[in-house]
């Protein structure tokens, strides 16, 4: 740490301010003692203390020059970079340090008050969007989010991206080629830095096209003959259209240290301790997490009849259960998946449905939740901004 001269002539007497960045200085050099204990020898210690006290010493003149004070300074800072082999006086020790208290800080906050999740279903639509794949008509005409749209400009790409969370996509063969969209061929869906989630589209030339979404989605963007006949010409079209990507969500993890989890709560939980859900997972990818419409808590007897949910025999009354029976904005009440529902729950047992209850697996079909999965409620989509962004309901 340098004193700085700009404000007074080097001839002239120190300031107060001048005396107060020795002071700094002072302290810098005790924290460089600190940090560096082990690797100065006991002569180099003995030199940076002779070089402080005459610090020292001249702070504690009166009128002492900025000159005097400057010199001194030097000597004192060259004695301490000497000290350590390889030390490059710089901010980067301090930085260092600044990035780490703020990453161990963000990762209490992840592991007990708030954490990011991003929806990867539609088993929450209209509530919550998952990874929505809009093919072109060209690729599958008379789907249901097909489009004949054509992909637009650089700029309305760029703002559909940060407002919808879009991609637009076209692949054109660059070759003669063949796709290869067998399972272990490479055909994949794979994760960047653990949440960005994207299908890897492999040729046999060795080259491979990435699709963001999952591959469930993507998969309505690839020619459907390709699954029959995967050879392409050159020029000709694999997949295209448009992936819009789930929302993402913010969870409270906090709360449910002090309130029990609620009816009618949004909440995400592992699905460990299910073992219908973990039969079917890869035992590698260990446990996962599930978000659904909390419907029952310990104790309740539930029921579906006629779209709507009975709660210990009264039609459930909650604000979103409400609105998911109302049967309009999309919602399209509650089924019983071919299965009449007629379930008790014991102690610490939790009931999860989807609000896209005719595409939702949920304790429908692999049973109760168990308390200690339970992770926390969703409490707010912080992206993308164009669809459900704000509060959840």
């Amino acid at each position: 740490m340098a004193i700085d001269t700009k404000s007074a002539a080097s001839e002239g007497p120190a300031t107060a301010k001048h005396l107060k960045e020795a002071k700094l200085l002072l302290k810098g050099v005790a924290k460089f003692l600190r940090y560096n204990d082990d690797l100065i020898s006991d002569e180099n210690k003995s030199r940076i203390a002779a070089h402080e006290a005459d610090f020292r010493a001249a702070m504690a003149k009166p009128g002492v020059p900025v000159k005097e004070l400057e010199d001194l300074a030097g000597l004192l800072t060259k004695a301490c970079e000497k000290s350590v082999p390889g030390y490059k006086a710089s901010a980067i020790r301090e930085n260092i340090e600044i990035i780490f208290v703020a990453v161990v800080i963000a990762m209490g906050i992840r592991a007990y008050f708030a954490q990011p999740f991003k929806i990867p279903t539609g088993s929450m639509q209209p509530t919550l969007n998952g990874v929505i794949g809009h093919p072109h008509d060209s690729i599958n005409s008379g789907h249901d989010y097909a489009i004949t749209e054509e992909n637009p400009g650089i700029l309305r790409r760029v703002w559909e991206k940060v407002w919808y969370g879009r991609s637009w996509v076209e692949i054109v063969a660059e070759q003669d080629d063949v796709v290869l969209l067998r399972p272990g061929s490479g055909y994949e869906e794979r994760t960047r830095f653990k949440f960005f989630t994207y299908t890897r589209i492999p040729m046999q030339s060795g080259k491979a096209y990435s699709v963001p979404g999952t591959i469930a989605k993507v998969q309505d963007l690839i020619q459907p003959r390709l699954f029959l006949n995967p050879v392409v010409r050159k020029g000709d079209l694999i997949a295209k259209g448009f992936v819009d990507t789930g929302d993402q969500v913010i969870v409270d993890k906090f709360s449910y240290h002090w309130i029990r989890p609620q009816r009618d709560d949004v909440f995400v939980f592992t699905t460990n301790d299910i073992p219908y859900i973990q039969a079917g997972i890869d035992p590698r990818m260990g446990s996962q997490h599930y978000i659904k419409r909390l419907t029952g808590t310990p104790g309740d007897h539930l029921q579906v009849k006629g779209g709507k949910l009975y709660i210990n025999g009264e039609v459930a009354s909650e604000p979103g259960i409400q609105k998911v029976m109302s049967g309009e904005n999309g919602y399209r009440g509650y089924s019983n998946q071919g299965v009449h529902l007629d379930v008790k729950l014991g102690d610490k047992q939790y009931f999860a449905m989807g609000d896209n209850s005719y595409n939702s697996s949920d304790s429908r079909t692999w049973g109760q939740v168990p308390e200690q999965n339970i992770v926390g409620r969703a409490i707010f989509v912080y992206l993308p901004f164009g669809h459900h962004f704000g509060p959840i309901r």
